[in-house]
């Protein structure tokens, strides 16, 4: 029996981070955004994991895989996000709380443009303020969530594909549900 039906394979849960990451940007309400924000870094987060089952990779020979992400600041924010929305404070095994690195995140309020096509065929675009999130990792270079969250699944699509893991492109009727 598994506890996880639908995500059976890293590529399951890349593509469910992939409509975390769209439903999140879609979202109009700041709570539903956030959340979806939250379940995208888990999610992300979480593609860690599956690589190493996936790849069979010992414990003792992870470190040059957490090396390699723990240099990239978004990669950093999103382990940073999704383990302080499940645990509220990082802790060292002492007990002593952890200094993050992601210097922000916050919501924010952004203007999107809505597109629409009139009966006579002529397209309209109507810019309108929404909700938004704003992640500032460690390198100080802010970026909204739409930009996070395609910075962190390009990551993830090009390190999988090195290594041998090729991700196929979901349908827009799945990914948008």
């Amino acid at each position: 029996m598994t506890l996880r039906p639908t995500l059976a394979s890293i590529e399951d849960l890349f593509h469910k981070a992939e409509r975390e990451a769209y439903r999140a940007f879609h979202h109009p309400n700041r709570t539903h955004k956030a959340d979806h924000f939250f379940n995208f870094c888990v999610t992300a987060h979480a593609l860690q994991d599956y690589f190493f089952e996936r790849q069979g990779v010992p414990k003792n020979g992870r470190q040059p895989y957490y090396d390699q992400w723990n240099n990239n600041p978004v990669l950093v924010a999103v382990g940073e996000i999704a383990n302080t929305s499940k645990h509220f404070v990082l802790r060292y095994s002492g007990g002593a709380p952890k200094v993050q690195r992601t210097k922000r995140v916050r919501t924010t309020r952004n203007v999107v443009v809505d597109i629409f096509v009139t009966t006579k065929g002529e397209i309209l675009s109507v810019p309108v303020r929404r909700p938004d999130v704003s992640v500032t990792p460690a390198d100080d270079k802010p970026r909204q969530l739409y930009q996070f969250t395609e910075e962190v699944l390009k990551h993830w699509r090009t390190f999988l594909g090195t290594h041998g893991i090729r991700i196929r492109r979901q349908s827009f009727r799945q990914l948008a549900g």
